[in-house]
C-alpha cells in the first residue's frame, strides 16, 4: 500500500507539472482562427456614348448632302431645272435627326448659310433668300424661320422628317442674276438631356452646354481668346487659321466634324493651354493640314496639354513644304487619330527638343494608346528631354528609315502596338533608356538597332522580325528568354 500511495502522489505531481507547463505554453501564445475568403468577377465598366447624326428620311445612314428641288404644284414643275428666281420656293429632300448613342440628348441644329461667290457689286444672294424649317412638302407651308431649331431625343430615337425651304424674295432685282451661293451647311450639336436619372436626380444635366459652331478661323480665335470657362467647339466649315493660338489659361475641345483646318502663316494649331481634338464625322474625314514651310500642323507648347481622340494631321505635300507634322514640348496623349508625313525630309512626330538644348528640367511627355502614323522617310523621333510610353497603335515608315528613333536623352517604354519600317529597321535606340515589354516590330533589315552610344536597352517582351535569338538575348535581363517562333524572335518571361 505504501508503494502504491507513493506511486499515486508521484503521478499527481507529474500531472500538476504537465498542467503547469501547458498553462505556461498557453500564456504568451496566439490562437490560429479558422478563416475564409471569396472573390468574384466584376462586370465591365462602360461609359455612356453621346452621339447624334443627320440621316435620310427613309434611311438610317448618314446623309452627306441635301439637294434642293423646286417646291411645285405639279409633277412637271418638280422636274424643272433648279434656277432660283424671285418668288421661287425651293425645298430640300427630307432628313431626320438621330440619336445613335445610348444617352438621352438635346440637340440644336445651326444653319451656316454659306457665301455668295465674288461679284462686281458684292451682291449677296443671302440678302434676298429666306430659309425656313418645314415638316411637309406643302408649297404653302412656311414653317418657322431657320435661324436655329432644337429638339430632344431619348436613346435610339429619331426625329420627325424635316425639310429646309428656301424662298427668293420678290424684290430681288437684276443685281442678283447669275450669282452662285456656295451651299448651306447644317451642323447639329448635342449634349446631355435632363431625362434620365443620374447619380443625383433627373436634373443633373441641366447645365450641360451645346458645342459652339464655328465657320471661320477668325471666329475660332475670338471664341477661344474670350473664353472664361472650358469651351466645346464644332467646326461647321473648312477654315484657314492665321496665327491661331490656344492661350495657356484656356481649355478647348475642338471637334473637326469632318472639316479641314489649314494655315496661312504660322502653325496651323499652336496649343499653349489644354486642347482635346476630336472628329465626330461619320467618315472620320476631319483634317489638320500644314500648308507652309517651317510650320507644324499641330504644335503642343511647353507645359501645354493635348489629347488627340481623332482627326488626321498632315502636310499638304507641296514642294519645299517641310517640317515636323506634330511637335510636342508639353504633355500629349494619342487615343486615336492619324498622323501623315510624306514630305521626303521631316519627321512625322517629334517629342522633345531636336538638335536644340532642353530648357532646364523641362520634359516632353507623350503617351500613345492608339494611333495610325504613316511617314516617309522619317517616322517618330523621341528627342532630348522626351519621355515616350507606347501602349498600342501603329508607327510606320514606308520609305527611308526608322519607324521609331529614340535619341539623345530620350526615354522610351514600349508595352504594345506595332512599329514598322518597310525598307529598313523598325527601331533605332540611341537614347538614355529604352524598355520593351511587348509589341510587334518588323523591318526587312531588322527590328531593333542599338546605337553604340545607347545607355540602357532592356527587352522583356515583344516579337521581332529578321533578328537572331542570340542578338535579342543580349538585351534580355535575368528571367527572360528569346526564342524563335514562326519566323519571329519572341521574348518572354521564363
Amino acid at each position: 500500500m505504501k508503494d502504491n500511495r507513493t506511486s499515486v502522489k508521484r503521478s499527481l505531481f507529474v500531472s500538476a507539472i504537465a498542467l503547469t507547463l501547458t498553462a505556461a505554453l498557453l500564456i504568451g501564445s496566439t490562437f490560429a482562427w479558422f478563416t475564409s475568403t471569396a472573390s468574384t468577377g466584376v462586370n465591365k465598366i462602360e461609359s455612356g456614348n453621346l452621339k447624334v447624326d443627320i440621316i435620310g428620311a427613309d434611311s438610317d445612314s448618314h446623309i452627306e448632302k441635301l439637294n434642293f428641288t423646286k417646291a411645285a404644284t405639279t409633277d412637271a414643275e418638280a422636274d424643272e431645272e433648279i434656277l432660283w428666281e424671285p418668288g421661287g420656293r425651293y425645298l430640300t429632300e427630307g432628313f431626320r435627326i438621330a440619336n445613335k448613342g445610348n444617352l438621352a440628348l438635346k440637340w440644336k441644329a445651326q444653319v451656316n448659310k454659306g457665301t455668295t461667290a465674288a461679284n462686281e457689286g458684292n451682291f449677296d444672294l443671302l440678302d434676298v433668300i429666306d430659309f425656313y424649317l418645314v415638316t411637309s412638302k406643302d408649297v404653302d407651308d412656311m414653317g418657322t424661320a431657320l435661324d436655329e431649331f432644337t429638339g430632344n431625343l431619348k436613346k435610339t430615337e429619331t426625329s420627325d422628317v424635316y425639310y429646309i425651304k428656301g424662298v427668293m424674295k420678290t424684290n430681288a432685282d437684276n443685281n442678283y442674276q447669275g450669282l452662285t451661293l456656295d451651299g448651306i451647311t447644317i451642323t447639329v450639336c448635342a449634349t446631355q438631356d435632363t431625362v434620365e436619372n443620374d447619380s443625383f436626380d433627373n436634373t443633373y444635366d441641366t447645365d450641360a452646354e451645346y458645342p459652339i459652331s464655328v465657320t471661320t478661323g477668325d471666329e475660332l480665335q475670338a471664341i477661344v481668346s474670350d473664353a472664361t470657362a472650358p469651351v466645346n467647339i464644332v467646326l461647321a466649315n473648312d477654315i484657314t487659321t492665321n496665327n491661331f493660338v490656344i492661350p495657356a489659361d484656356k481649355d478647348v475641345t475642338l471637334d473637326l466634324n469632318g472639316r479641314t483646318v489649314k494655315n496661312a502663316e504660322s502653325h496651323t494649331i499652336l496649343n499653349q493651354g489644354h486642347l482635346t481634338l476630336t472628329d465626330s464625322s461619320a467618315d472620320k474625314s476631319g483634317q489638320i493640314i500644314s500648308c507652309k514651310d517651317d510650320t507644324a500642323a499641330l504644335r503642343n507648347g511647353d507645359n501645354a496639354v493635348c489629347v488627340v481622340e481623332g482627326g488626321t494631321i498632315s502636310r499638304d505635300g507641296a514642294d519645299g513644304n517641310t517640317w515636323h507634322t506634330v511637335e510636342n514640348f508639353g504633355t500629349m496623349t494619342f487615343n486615336g487619330g492619324k498622323v501623315i508625313a510624306n514630305d521626303g525630309k521631316s519627321f512625322a512626330i517629334v517629342n522633345g527638343w531636336n538638335y536644340i538644348p532642353v530648357p532646364g528640367e523641362q520634359k516632353a511627355t507623350m503617351t500613345i494608346n492608339d494611333i495610325e502614323m504613316t511617314a516617309s522617310p522619317n517616322g517618330f523621333k523621341n528627342c532630348a528631354g522626351g519621355t515616350l510610353t507606347m501602349n498600342g497603335g501603329t508607327l510606320r515608315c514606308t520609305t527611308g528609315y526608322w519607324g521609331l528613333s529614340n535619341d539623345s536623352t530620350g526615354v522610351a517604354t514600349i508595352n504594345g502596338g506595332k512599329i514598322i519600317s518597310d525598307e529598313y529597321i523598325a527601331i533605332s535606340d540611341g537614347g538614355a533608356k529604352m524598355e520593351i515589354n511587348g509589341g510587334t516590330f518588323t523591318g526587312p533589315q531588322g527590328s531593333l538597332y542599338v546605337q553604340h552610344y545607347a545607355h540602357d536597352t532592356v527587352v522583356k517582351g515583344g516579337s521581332y522580325q529578321n533578328e537572331t535569338v542570340e542578338f535579342m538575348q543580349n538585351y534580355c535581363p535575368e528571367g527572360y528568354t528569346a526564342t524563335l517562333k514562326d519566323g519571329m524572335v519572341v521574348v518572354s518571361e521564363n
